[in-house]
């Protein structure tokens, strides 16, 4: 039986409404990075942003490449979130040299006291 026109657009709606409403919950969502601090939460720049809180966090791990940091403008970061239950939430964020390095965001996580654990290929 298939489902009735209405039936989804309404269900669409809700859901675009959330994602809207959710995403401004965070003043510097849109103009951050792939992750900013909040209220002791490490909050992933997803399409709706993940919030983790500091205690939930083990370590983090950012792995790229570093071959692209010199001969590159652009740059391909991941990051990975690993909670003490064993979970993870990644993160992938395309960088610009005349942005922030990788480096810049390890320096970041370490001065909140997270343990971070930097993959470079």
């Amino acid at each position: 039986m298939p489902v009735p026109l209405r039936l989804v657009l309404f269900f669409g709606a809700i859901f675009a409404l959330y994602f809207v409403l959710h995403r401004f919950t965070h003043k510097n969502a849109p103009i951050s990075g792939p992750f900013f601090f909040d209220m002791d939460c490490l909050v992933l720049n997803t399409g709706i942003p993940y919030s983790i809180p500091f205690s939930d966090i083990d370590h983090v791990e950012l792995e790229y490449r570093a071959g692209e940091l010199e001969t590159r403008i652009t740059y391909d970061l991941l990051i990975r979130v690993i909670r003490k239950n064993g979970q993870t939430k990644k993160v992938w964020y395309k960088g610009s040299r005349t942005g922030k390095l990788p480096a810049d965001y390890q320096a970041a996580l370490e001065e909140k006291g997270l343990t971070v654990a930097a993959r470079v290929k």
